[in-house]
């Protein structure tokens, strides 16, 4: 039965928590001592990284390995794994991925331009930042359309998400990747032709490892994974048509 519950919650649950400055939340006093004994019990190899007042009255909200969030109540008997919505002046809202905005926003900003490889328009008139794998078949697909994102005004950052883990095969080759002297074309070559450079490896490697650890702070869940410079996520795999819907 554990490992049913280990599933669900790393393979549906894509939202990261309740907003923690939601009236309810903050005026709750967290009680999480048993809840998280329970969780950690009952699922080894997972750790609660943080203990926060639910919105419902006697559950407390539990961050997972710094990722995932669950809702649990206080005697830690049972276990709400989803997306919680709230109803906020007549609008449905996702308070979690409110959270996620602003922490996105806030490291968007923090990128260096250098350690992203970068598909510029000429005639830019938005900018996405899409984590990527070359592994991954809908990054692939992206990428065929490169050119017409770019014509579209749309200049694409990418920034590495190796799916499986800094371990991987994948990982490793895009560490290549980003060590090429241009990456561009070696990122290119890479997702359309199977053609991994191997490049030197130095400190040009190490975005691929930050990068990754950035995309678990920004909740990516798969690639692509696409969000604007406001962090807003805008989908997976679009078309430009879509994406410049979904921008505008």
């Amino acid at each position: 039965m554990n490992k049913w519950f280990l599933v669900v919650l790393t393979g549906l649950m894509t939202a990261c928590g309740a907003d923690t400055g939601s009236a309810e939340a903050g005026n709750n006093a967290v009680n999480g001592d048993q809840a998280k004994a329970a969780f950690e019990e009952a699922f080894e190899g997972m750790k609660v990284t943080e203990v926060r007042a639910a919105p419902m009255a006697g559950m407390v909200e539990l961050d997972v390995n710094g990722r995932e969030s669950v809702y649990m109540t206080e005697d830690g008997r049972h276990i709400l794994i989803g997306k919680l919505l709230e109803i906020k002046d007549g609008e449905v809202v996702n308070p979690a991925e409110e959270r996620f905005e602003k922490v996105r926003k806030a490291g968007i900003k923090e990128l260096d331009p250098a350690d992203m490889i970068t598909y510029a328009a000429d005639d830019e008139t938005a900018e996405v930042y899409v984590f990527t794998d070359i592994s991954c078949g809908f990054c692939r697909k992206l990428h065929r359309h490169i050119d017409e994102y770019n014509a579209a005004g749309v200049t694409v950052h990418y920034l590495a998400f190796p799916r499986g883990g800094a371990t991987t095969e994948a990982a490793a080759a895009m560490r290549h990747i980003w060590c090429a002297e241009d990456r561009a074309q070696a990122l290119t070559d890479a997702k359309l032709n199977n053609e991994v450079i191997q490049a030197e490896l130095s400190d040009c490697a190490k975005p691929v490892d930050e990068q990754y650890q950035l995309g678990n702070t920004f909740g990516v869940r798969g690639t692509p994974a696409i969000y604007s410079t406001e962090g807003e996520q805008l989908g997976g795999y679009v078309t430009p048509e879509q994406l410049l819907q979904r921008l505008n």
